[in-house]
């Protein structure tokens, strides 16, 4: 995985020891990098699943609980970070289906002429635009359960917490 944010977790454990560490995947290009497509197995969780993009959740966001997902998964992972803007890593104390459902209250935004649109906060380039976007009451809700967000922004890693939601 990431070493500098597998590290982080580290150093953040030793006064939260329930932190657990997942990424965020961006389906469509996992395919498109990989040749293959995300599926269910263990650790891996469609966010995309249960709402009306469900046919689509082979290109949607994918969470992954890494520990579940093994060390394999989450260098090949790592590699793809780096590869295309496509994997955030969340350190949070909620489990894998705890966490996806918070998140998939946030897929949807209703837009100033009364429509609904998809968020791609999936996508490191949105994420890191979000954060500064947002309204602090905003920010404050969107980040709560996340204890830090790390993405690369520029080829740098960023993280956005709880206390300083701004990339």
């Amino acid at each position: 995985m990431a070493l500098d944010v597998a590290e982080r977790l580290t150093e953040l454990r030793t006064t939260f020891p329930t932190l657990r560490l997942y990424a965020l995947v961006d389906g469509l290009q996992y395919e498109n990098h990989r040749g293959e497509r995300l599926d269910d197995r263990p650790g891996f969780v469609s966010l995309f699943h249960g709402t009306p993009d469900g046919p689509l959740a082979h290109a949607g966001p994918w969470l992954v609980d890494i520990e579940e997902a093994g060390d394999a998964i989450a260098n090949d992972l790592a590699g793809l970070e780096c590869e295309a803007p496509s994997v955030t890593w969340l350190i949070t104390e909620a489990d894998l289906h705890g966490l996806a459902q918070l998140l998939r209250l946030q897929l949807d935004v209703r837009i100033p002429d009364g429509r609904v649109a998809l968020l791609r906060f999936w996508d490191p380039r949105v994420l890191a635009s979000l954060a500064n976007v947002l309204d602090p009451k905003q920010r404050e809700s969107f980040f709560a359960h996340i204890h830090e967000w790390h993405l690369l922004r520029n080829g740098q890693r960023v993280h956005i917490g709880r206390k300083h939601a701004e990339a």
